[in-house]
C-alpha cells in the first residue's frame, strides 16, 4: 500500500472518531508507520499537523452545531472534544 493511502486511512479514522480522544501513537499504528514518520508524512501531504487537522475538523463541526442548534457554546465545545470554553474560543 502506498504511504498516501495510509494517511487517507487515518483521515477516515479521524473523521469517524472526532469526538474521541485521538493520539499520534494510535493513528501512526493504524497507518503502520512510526509516530515520527507518520507526523512528517501527514504534514507533507495534508499541509497541516495531525493535531491541527483534528482541531480544525472539530471546529468546523462545532460551527455547524452553533449555526443550526440553540445549544450553549460551552455545551457545543464539550460535545466536540474541547476541554473547556476557553480552549474552544482560542
Amino acid at each position: 500500500m502506498y504511504t498516501w493511502q495510509q494517511i487517507q486511512k487515518t483521515i477516515e479514522i479521524i473523521e469517524q472518531h472526532l469526538d474521541e480522544n485521538l493520539d499520534i501513537e494510535f493513528l501512526s499504528s493504524e497507518a503502520a508507520l512510526s509516530p515520527f514518520y507518520y507526523q512528517k508524512l501527514f504534514k507533507k501531504l495534508v499541509k497541516l499537523s495531525v493535531m491541527d487537522y483534528i482541531k480544525g475538523r472539530r471546529l468546523a463541526i462545532a460551527l455547524e452545531d452553533l449555526k443550526t442548534t440553540n445549544k450553549k457554546i460551552i455545551n457545543v465545545a464539550l460535545d466536540h472534544g474541547f476541554n473547556s470554553h476557553e480552549n474552544f474560543t482560542k
